[in-house]
């Protein structure tokens, strides 16, 4: 689910970490890329990278359940907003590294910051925070 939260003492991206959040093509034409057994088409250029991420940290989701939360910087703001806001009802993914952790339906326009939930442990949301981060 992608959802915003409120703005939290975070670490920032290390250079060389490709994180992407990119609109999911209906249609198929886009970057392919695989998710729980499904190919997916992902649109170039994507909504936002690793340039427009100011901070990264591990938390508790509202249920409890292990994730990340990932803070823009404010010069990136309305251009993830305008982005998210053409996607709502569509689907849009997040990739580390070429890597898609999660697919989810945008339900409404964000820009500040965005929840990655649904990690499968903690372990695995401490180690994409650390990967992402250096820390």
């Amino acid at each position: 689910m992608i959802a915003t939260f409120r703005r939290q003492e975070l670490r920032s991206c290390i250079p060389g970490v490709d994180v992407r959040l990119s609109a999911v093509d209906a249609a198929g034409k886009g970057t392919p890329a695989q998710w729980q057994g499904e190919t997916l088409a992902l649109r170039e250029p994507p909504i936002a990278g690793s340039a427009d991420i100011a901070d990264v940290r591990y938390v508790l989701d509202e249920g409890k359940q292990p994730g990340l939360q990932i803070r823009y910087r404010p010069e990136a703001h309305q251009r993830i907003h305008d982005g998210t806001a053409a996607l709502v009802g569509q689907r849009a993914a997040i990739s580390v590294d070429g890597r898609v952790l999660m697919v989810a339906t945008v339900q409404g326009p964000f820009g500040e910051s965005m929840m990655l939930s649904g990690l499968s442990s903690v372990a695995e949301a401490r180690e994409l925070a650390k990967h992402i981060t250096g820390e």
